[in-house]
């Protein structure tokens, strides 16, 4: 198995503080190690499957419901395939090509 990768982040906060200083940057420059995992989960809830697409919760049970987005259901939960996710994104960009195609044709 492979083992994540530790990576060290300096922190440069770029806004003013509330006293209206912005501070030298040696003094407010913070380190902080961050070990990063890849997500290798096929299954997400709904909530990480509309976080992952960048929409609302609302919106991706609007999706499921009409059928764009499939699910299945782990006992009571619905749980989103994350090729689910991965096909939506794939029909969308074909349609949206589609509609470019279509649109140059028509200038």
């Amino acid at each position: 198995m492979d083992t994540p990768a530790t990576t060290t982040l300096r922190l440069i906060p770029r806004r003013r503080r509330p006293d209206g200083t912005s501070g030298s940057p040696s003094q407010t420059t913070r380190t902080l190690n961050v070990t990063v995992r890849p997500d290798t989960r096929l299954l997400l809830s709904v909530e990480e499957a509309a976080e992952r697409l960048d929409i609302g919760r609302t919106l991706l049970y609007e999706l499921i419901a009409a059928g764009q987005v499939q699910t299945i259901h782990v006992g009571r939960l619905h749980k989103v395939p994350v090729d689910s996710l991965r096909e939506f994104v794939d029909r969308q960009r074909a349609l949206a090509n589609e509609a470019a195609t279509r649109g140059g044709e028509a200038g």
